[in-house]
């Protein structure tokens, strides 16, 4: 496969752009458009379900659509592309730009203390650089992109 393809849907943290909810070309905002587009105008129909099969979770139908609009939404174009709109303060980003590295694994200072990641971020993020050190970019990607990101 071509290491080409593979920087465009590995951000240089080594996390699968692709898999995120966030990507515009991702699965989760594919999926989410169908169900919109399958679900058509059922915000109209749930107070009525609630009562006809006597259900109270569809009262919680705002609150599902408000999130699969949002999952439906067009977002992130990757983090080569751009700075991640998830986090903010990624650090990440401006450091491989700067130290002109792919991939964080790449770097003598790795690990380091620059991502400005949240503790369990920061783990997986050592665990994914170490993976695919051992593993290879290529056997890295192709696992990445089939598992749940969010697994």
């Amino acid at each position: 496969m071509d290491d080409e393809k593979i920087k465009a849907s590995l951000a240089p943290c080594g996390l699968c752009c692709e898999t995120c909810f966030a990507h515009v070309n991702g699965d989760i905002r594919k999926y989410s458009l169908k169900l919109k587009e399958k679900l058509g105008k059922f915000h109209h129909n749930a107070e009525r379900f609630e009562t006809l099969l006597d259900n109270p979770i569809f009262k919680k139908y705002a609150d599902f659509k408000e999130v699969l609009d949002y999952f439906a939404s067009e977002n992130c174009k990757g983090c080569r592309n751009e700075q991640c709109r998830l986090f903010k303060k990624c650090g990440v980003h401006a450091c491989h730009q700067e130290n002109d590295i792919d991939f964080c694994y790449q770097c003598d200072l790795f690990p380091c203390d620059r991502t400005n990641f949240d503790p369990g971020l920061y783990k997986g993020w050592v665990v994914i650089n170490e993976k695919i050190r051992e593993i290879g970019l290529e056997k890295f990607y192709e696992k990445a992109r089939t598992r749940p990101r969010y697994g």
